[in-house]
């Protein structure tokens, strides 16, 4: 179990579309960013498959962005 109150507070630029339709969603689950950032994280550090799928997902929906396509 992670002590509370050994926290690192950082931040994040999400693209607006995308948080919008993370707080709709994340009312009707009852779940916050910060559980979802959690599990995710330690899912990569202990999951190679969890890892793999982050890595080969190349959806640019919701940033438009043009990096995805330089890591290729």
């Amino acid at each position: 179990m992670i002590n509370k109150a050994k926290r690192v507070i950082t931040s994040v630029k999400i693209p607006e579309t995308l948080y919008e339709d993370f707080k709709v969603t994340s009312v009707k689950t009852k779940i916050n960013l910060q559980d979802i950032v959690e599990r995710a994280m330690y899912m990569y550090l202990t999951d190679s498959k969890f890892r793999q799928t982050i890595h080969e997902q190349y959806s640019t929906y919701y940033t438009g962005s043009s990096l995805i396509e330089a890591i290729k």
